[in-house]
């Protein structure tokens, strides 16, 4: 049952498409009044209107006198008959233009076409809007201008800070140290290191004579003193 709503729904969306274009379309009796005979200009009968794809070109004309071909753009120059894209000899046939393009019509008859019994058109896309000759013009579109607000002392982005200039700090004056008068350097002895030997340590020979002179002004002081 839902398949079946949903082949309805389909068929109805497709005949709402297709039903702009076929009451758009209009069915063009060839050469009007005088339809399609001898002596009539057919490419003057065509200047003016304007074909589209679903209209229909309608050939009247008595059967046996006149025929109505499809033929190519070579064939339409030439007056060819022989091998045409399709023939029609009805007396009133509908041919519907099924696609864009040039299209060529000329009567079969021996010598008919070259005595002006031809066709040309060219076909445009189909419209959705009922032709009068010229294409429909469209509305113009409103422009609309962007308006740009200038933005308030109030809105504007913060000040910027006045940078004042900076004195330089003053660069200390370090002067070199004057040497006090009278004063003389105190004298740093070179310290001879000792020298070990397996791990003993042997005093220099300065210090051992220092220590001789120490003990003899020892003595020389106790000897005194008795």
């Amino acid at each position: 049952m839902e398949q079946q709503r949903l082949w309805i729904a389909v068929a109805v969306a497709m005949a709402i498409m297709v039903l702009p274009f076929n009451c758009l379309a209009t069915d063009y009796t060839v050469g009007d009044s005088a339809q399609w005979n001898l002596g009539v200009n057919y490419n003057t009968w065509a200047s003016g209107k304007t074909f589209v794809v679903g209209d229909k070109l309608v050939f009247k004309y008595t059967p046996g006198t006149h025929n109505a071909l499809v033929v190519n753009k070579a064939a339409y120059d030439s007056c060819l008959t022989t091998n045409p894209l399709a023939t029609h000899t009805s007396g009133n046939d509908s041919i519907t233009l099924d696609s864009r393009g040039a299209k060529y019509y000329i009567c079969g008859i021996t010598g008919h076409c070259s005595a002006g019994m031809k066709l040309t058109i060219t076909v445009g896309a189909a419209s959705t809007s009922k032709k009068n000759g010229t294409a429909p013009s469209p509305s113009p579109a409103r422009s609309r201008t962007p308006t740009v607000k200038s933005p308030s002392p109030s809105s504007a982005g913060p000040t910027a800070p006045t940078v004042g200039s900076l004195s330089p700090s003053p660069t200390p004056t370090v002067g070199a140290p004057s040497p006090s008068s009278g004063a003389t350097p105190p004298s740093v002895g070179v310290q001879t290191p000792s020298s070990s030997t397996n791990g003993a340590t042997t005093a220099s020979p300065s210090y051992r004579m220092g220590g001789v002179v120490l003990l003899g002004g020892s003595l020389l002081l106790a000897l005194g003193s008795i």
